[in-house]
């Protein structure tokens, strides 16, 4: 369905997020914030990094539920390249998450609802790094496994590792965008979008803030510069804190996939819901996640962004100015990343049955 070649992070750069992949003693368990804090409106702190011409990395800190701080910008990083070291491989099948059949061109059940643009369920994933469209993976950062054992049911893990901050990231695209094979409905641009798809913590989840869940982004074709994005995170006391961003100032794009989340970005919004999610209490069980982000009419401030667990509505958020006067690109593309304080010993989360629709999903 989507492919990309493979590249490679120079380990100078690694030893800035991810010391122990070099090599180094990488932080203890506790929780570290590697950015500054910052409020709706500000331009958060963060590290310079390399340019990289063909991917921006997008990956938020985060920290042990203990001492998070929920008001804190995440941190990212673009890279000349990202190392993909040996991700598991597994016999491809033909399952989709309505049962056994076949898929259309955007991988989706054939007889899908024609509002639905684009489908993955992992399941036929064999190769990720030619078959995803971003897959910028250190170590065992992220693998397509099965799950719980099953060979016939595939699903995205993520791991955060003991002594490693940074893993990497992984981007589905759809729509008009950023040159690749494999986009799902290519031709197509779309100011509005809803996502769903299924997210659980492993059965052994202590009871910890998770990070970026999901970051749903307007790119810049030509470099895949970030011009807008919602960024799903779930933040100290473990619930969702989603964050809204954006680089279009004075409907010019100010980001060019190097500086993105070196000063580009600016918070515009950011708000907490209501349910603890990320305790021990819920490990080990599935979750449906949905989110609705709509871009506002050039020159109106008039977004949205929604966000529902289990069908009940956790995160509203209207009125918002996302991209000014700029319209190149729409919504193109869902970003998972692996950006956090490390634990004391390795932690899975998993990702699966995601759809990329015109009109809201449902969990059902």
């Amino acid at each position: 369905m989507i492919a990309v070649g493979r590249s490679w992070i120079p380990c100078a750069w690694v030893l800035a997020f991810a010391p122990s992949a070099c090599g180094e003693d990488g932080p203890s368990g506790a929780a570290t914030d590697a950015s500054s804090e910052s409020s709706a409106g500000s331009n958060p702190t963060t590290v310079p990094t390399a340019s990289n011409p063909s991917a921006s990395a997008s990956a938020s800190a985060e920290g042990d539920a203990s001492t998070a701080d929920p008001s804190g910008a995440p941190t990212t990083a673009d890279t000349t390249a990202a190392a993909d070291t040996g991700t598991a491989t597994t016999t491809a099948d033909t399952g989709d998450e309505t049962g056994d059949g076949e898929l259309d061109d955007n991988g989706c059940p054939v007889g899908s609802p024609t509002s639905w643009v684009g489908c993955e369920d992992f399941n036929d994933i064999s190769d990720p790094a030619t078959q995803i469209a971003e897959w910028l993976v250190m170590g065992d950062a992220f693998g397509v496994d099965p799950d719980d054992g099953d060979p016939d049911d595939r699903a995205l893990r993520i791991t955060l590792t003991p002594g490693m901050q940074f893993g990497g990231w992984v981007t589905l695209r759809w729509g008009v965008g950023p040159d690749g094979p494999g986009v799902d409905s290519p031709t197509d641009s779309f100011d509005e979008i809803w996502v769903r798809y299924s997210l659980r913590t492993g059965p052994d989840w202590p009871g910890r803030a998770i990070g970026d869940v999901g970051e749903i982004i307007a790119m810049n074709g030509p470099n895949w510069a970030i011009a807008t994005e919602m960024a799903i995170r779930g933040e100290a006391p473990m619930r969702l804190h989603p964050l809204g961003w954006t680089c279009i100032f004075n409907g010019q794009l100010g980001c060019d996939g190097n500086n993105d989340w070196s000063g580009g970005l600016q918070l515009i919004w950011q708000q907490v819901g209501p349910s603890v999610l990320f305790d021990a209490a819920n490990a080990g069980q599935w979750r449906c996640l949905e989110a609705h982000m709509r871009l506002n009419t050039p020159g109106a401030s008039d977004g949205e962004a929604h966000v529902w667990i289990d069908g009940a509505e956790e995160i509203a958020v209207d009125g918002v100015n996302f991209r000014g006067t700029w319209t190149d690109y729409g919504l193109n593309a869902l970003r998972f990343t692996n950006y956090a304080s490390p634990p004391n010993v390795p932690l899975d989360y998993w990702v699966d049955d995601v759809v990329i629709a015109t009109e809201r999903i449902g969990c059902d």
